[in-house]
């Protein structure tokens, strides 16, 4: 018996890896949506901690929040930041997720979301 809860437990140790990389594919790398803000990579990733700790959000929101504004395409170089700064902010005093924190803050004040992240 002591076999078989072995088996059992390496098979949903199995599944649990396969589930996580599988559910991870579609989401891009910094590299990959840099460029849509005229930005390089190590430019957002250090644009996080900063963030991080000018909001209270956690490291892993404001990259999210950073992922998903430089994906939309909307900032440029110069707002960016400033952008980011927000969503993270609303993500904390409104407990919205980074998705929806970015879509009101490429939107105004609209709760609907927005087009730019289809593809994010």
């Amino acid at each position: 018996m002591k076999h078989v809860f072995t088996w059992v437990g390496l098979g949903l140790a199995l599944l649990f890896v396969t589930v996580f990389f599988t559910g991870r594919l579609d989401s891009k790398h910094y590299s990959a949506v840099a460029s849509r803000v005229g930005m390089q990579a190590t430019d957002l990733d250090a644009m996080a901690p900063r963030i991080s700790s000018q909001t209270g959000a956690t490291i892993g929101t404001s990259r999210r929040v950073i992922y998903l504004l430089a994906c939309s395409g909307v900032p440029d170089r110069t707002t960016m930041e400033a952008h980011a700064v927000r969503a993270a902010a609303i993500t904390e005093s409104e407990r919205l997720s980074a998705r929806q924190a970015a879509a009101k803050v490429l939107t105004g004040n609209k709760d609907t979301e927005s087009a730019a992240f289809r593809d994010c």
